[in-house]
C-alpha cells in the first residue's frame, strides 16, 4: 500500500477540521506522518514507515490507512512550517499521529509521538485497531 502524500496547503483548504479530513470513516485506523522538506529524521523514517505500511496492509487490509503530510520548507521561508504547527499542534519533525473516528466525537487522536520507533508505532496501531472496532460497533 503506498502511503498517500498530502501537501499541507491542501489540508489547510479542506474546509473542515484537519483530523476529520484525515480520518473520515469509522472502523479504520489512520496513521499520519507529519514531515518536512529537508528534514533528515523524516528522510530516515520514510523507508521504515513504508515497510510498516506494507506489512500492516498484508495483515489488516484497508483497515489501516497511512498518510504523509508534506510541509514545504526553506531556510528563507518558514511560514508553512509555522502554519502547520498551529493547525496540527505539533512541534517536531517527524511527528506521527494515530487517529480513529467515533460516532459522537468525530475523529479523535489516539496516539502522538515525535519520531517513534516502528515497533512502538506498530503496537499502538494494533491497540488502535481494537478501539476502532469497538467504536464501529456503536460504543
Amino acid at each position: 500500500m503506498p502511503i498517500d502524500v498530502i501537501e499541507f496547503t491542501k489540508l489547510e483548504k479542506a474546509g473542515k477540521p484537519p483530523l476529520d479530513f484525515l480520518a473520515p470513516k469509522l472502523g479504520k485506523v489512520y496513521v499520519v506522518a507529519i514531515s518536512r522538506d529537508g528534514c533528515t529524521a523524516c528522510m530516515k523514517q520514510k523507508p521504515k514507515l513504508d515497510k510498516l505500511a506494507t506489512s500492516l496492509e498484508a495483515e489488516h487490509g484497508d483497515k489501516v490507512v497511512f498518510t504523509r503530510i508534506l510541509i514545504n520548507y526553506s531556510p528563507y521561508s518558514q511560514e508553512e512550517s509555522l502554519r502547520s504547527k498551529d493547525l496540527l499542534r505539533h512541534y517536531f519533525y517527524p511527528t506521527n499521529l494515530i487517529l480513529i473516528r467515533s460516532k459522537d466525537r468525530g475523529a479523535i487522536e489516539y496516539y502522538r509521538n515525535a519520531g517513534p520507533g516502528m515497533r512502538e508505532l506498530r503496537r499502538s496501531v494494533e491497540k488502535a485497531l481494537e478501539v476502532a472496532k469497538f467504536l464501529e460497533k456503536g460504543a
